[in-house]
């Protein structure tokens, strides 16, 4: 997506035509109250409290267009999918499986981008990354 056809909200990047309506800021401002990963129903919980009249389809819908920006991740190796807020730069996440925290992490091991190509005759455009285990506070 070109950065042209993109708008912020609360640090947040959505495409350009995107409506921000009550129901959406609301789920945009639970988004930025959060302070670590959530699902998509507690998000929901928490934004419905400041607008009651906000559905269920919305916050999937919002929740779906700020993944495609990439300002969110969805999370799914733990076994309850959740939503983490991501920055644009590179990066992955280290998952908690214990206190369910979420850490950015530069550490790439993908192979570079001629590794692929010579190998494998790929050219990649993007990976993720997720690694699961126990952070420094739980050990």
């Amino acid at each position: 997506m070109d950065r042209t056809e993109e708008k912020t909200y609360r640090g947040l990047t959505l495409p350009a035509r995107t409506r921000l309506t009550s129901q959406r800021r609301a789920v945009l401002d639970a988004i930025e109250a959060s302070g670590g990963p959530f699902t998509a129903i507690e998000l929901f919980q928490r934004a419905r409290r400041s607008q009651p009249s906000l559905g269920l389809a919305t916050t999937y819908r919002t929740l779906e267009l700020l993944r495609r920006t990439g300002s969110l991740h969805a999370l799914s190796g733990d076994g309850r999918p959740a939503y983490v807020r991501c920055s644009p730069a590179h990066h992955h996440h280290l998952v908690c499986l214990s206190c369910g925290s979420v850490e950015d992490t530069r550490l790439c091991a993908t192979p570079s981008q001629q590794a692929l190509t010579r190998r494998h005759g790929f050219r990649a455009e993007s990976h993720e990354l997720e690694i699961y285990g126990t952070c420094r506070n739980c050990l």
